[in-house]
């Protein structure tokens, strides 16, 4: 059978076993366990294996049943065929009387993938296991292996992104809390984006083509949205944007914002995971600023207490966050200057970027300028990039995996809101929609959500609560990026530490 193929169901019906218990067949009249006892059975694992198991084969059930009982085992998500062997499998007394158990979930092959997305968490399951019920894998070989290629890919989207949590986790919590504590200690002026969506919202990325928008950017009567990468770049060609949005978590990213200037027009859109520095400094000058928020569930746990309206920031890319701050913001009408997602004109970035100054300042005659962006571009494999459809991509425009995923994201989220595109950066959407990006200066007690915030994580760490229940909890929930972390640090002890680390953020008495 070719891979990729739909298979047919993989039993033929009930054979009966010594102990009278119900054995399915295969359609080649083979049994799928022992007939003799077929309640011993167990499956390939190392002993004092920790974490989540995916095991290929459901049939009676029997080996999924005992290793449910092995200490250690988190998490079991167990994988049939096709779901009309996940049916016939799931009719028999011994696997609904394992579903009862809140570890195991069972799915067919083609819903493994998105199923281990989904459930498996690094930081709560901790390591992950592929193993075979041996009869099932000798007679369905071709299946067997899109189970481990599946497993396989799902591992790869599940690493990047438990990756970025390990080594953002930490500073996103920091900056979540640092930001808190900052909204409710300042008068914070209302804001309503009312009035402004008659015009055409400029999306501006910090592409190279860039540089050669400014004129275009200044005479189209543009609102001007843009991203904090870019902000220097329309300063120094003489254009106040109308809003600048941010959602980086490092340091660095608060040197995009020391040209800002004291008092103007622009409004300042953070998340509440951004650089709390970047907050205080463009704040501290007289600057309106907007708190918003992202996906992150600390920042969800926020919002219930305060005024954070939610934006998509795609696959972590200030392009995409920008426009939907436009987009509830209620323009119907974009259009993207500098959104290359390539290295355009031999160059990563438009011109007055922090990075230019950067290197410039860092050059050396060994190591001058040109030397420096050419390793930032050669970093990582380079390909030539399409230029159909895309704005401002230039003649020899190179890109990589990573800024092709923004690209597609950017695509994603214009289908997600029924956005057309014109062919030359233009978006339009057809649909009318009311502001939602409002945002009102009502109080907010850093202290009673702080409180509360230490006060669960307390409860978590008295009740050794399942990884389940953990899930269920909104405090165990709003801790999961900062876990990762502590990766192979035993649960116990991460929400210990995190204990700890939030201590530190409390105001003082």
């Amino acid at each position: 059978m070719r891979s990729g193929e739909k298979i047919p169901m993989i039993y033929s019906g009930i054979a009966k076993s010594k102990s009278a218990a119900a054995i399915p067949l295969f359609k080649s009249g083979k049994p799928s366990h022992s007939k003799y006892c077929p309640e011993a059975e167990q499956i390939l694992i190392p002993q004092g294996f920790e974490g989540c198991a995916v095991v290929a084969g459901i049939a009676g059930g029997f080996h999924i049943k005992n290793l449910l009982s092995r200490k250690g085992i988190s998490l079991v998500i167990a994988a049939e065929a096709d779901a009309e062997s996940l049916a016939f499998c799931r009719s028999l007394e011994t696997v609904r009387a394992m579903e009862k158990d809140a570890r195991l979930i069972l799915c067919d092959k083609d819903a493994l993938a998105e199923t281990l997305c989904k459930r498996y968490i690094p930081s709560l399951y901790k390591n992950l296991t592929l193993a075979f019920q041996r009869a099932w894998k000798d007679e369905n070989e071709s299946c067997a292996k899109e189970i481990e290629a599946a497993v396989q890919k799902s591992l790869e989207t599940i690493s990047a992104d438990f990756s970025v949590q390990a080594h953002f986790g930490k500073i996103w919590q920091r900056n979540i809390l640092l930001n808190l504590q900052f909204m409710s200690e300042n008068a914070i002026p209302a804001f309503s984006p009312e009035g402004m969506q008659h015009k055409t919202a400029a999306i501006i990325a910090a592409g190279p083509s860039l540089d050669k928008s400014a004129a275009q950017i200044k005479g189209g009567g543009f609102f001007v949205v843009s991203t904090d990468t870019a902000y220097g770049t329309l300063l120094r060609s003489g254009i106040e944007p109308d809003a600048v949005v941010s959602i980086d978590a490092q340091h660095v990213s608060s040197e995009h914002f020391f040209c800002c200037k004291p008092g103007g027009k622009t409004l300042f859109v953070f998340d509440i995971c951004a650089n709390p520095e970047a907050v205080r400094l463009v704040f501290s000058r007289g600057n309106r600023i907007q708190f918003v928020r992202s996906s992150h569930p600390l920042s969800a746990a926020a919002a219930e207490a305060c005024s954070l309206p939610l934006i998509e920031p795609g696959a972590g890319t200030v392009t995409v966050a920008a426009a939907d701050w436009a987009r509830q913001a209620g323009f119907r009408k974009m259009q993207f200057f500098g959104a290359d997602f390539a290295y355009s004109f031999g160059k990563p970035y438009a011109k007055g970027t922090y990075l230019e100054k950067q290197s410039m300042q860092s050059s050396f005659r060994l190591n001058d300028a040109e030397t420096q962006f050419s390793s930032l571009m050669f970093r990582t494999a380079l390909e030539k990039a399409s230029s159909s459809g895309q704005p401002g991509t230039g003649t020899a425009a190179h890109t990589t995996a990573i800024l092709k995923n923004y690209r597609q994201s950017l695509s994603d989220w214009a289908q997600r809101h029924s956005f057309k595109s014109d062919g030359t950066g233009t978006l339009y959407s057809g649909s009318e929609k009311a502001p939602s990006v409002r945002s009102s200066c009502g109080l907010f007690s850093y202290r009673s959500f702080l409180t509360d915030f230490l006060s669960g994580i307390k409860k978590l760490m008295n009740t050794e609560c399942a990884p389940e229940d953990f899930l269920s909890d909104k405090w165990g929930t709003a801790l999961l990026p900062f876990l990762s972390f502590f990766k192979d640090c035993p649960l116990s002890d991460s929400l210990s530490r995190a204990y700890s680390h939030v201590l530190r953020y409390k105001m003082p008495v």
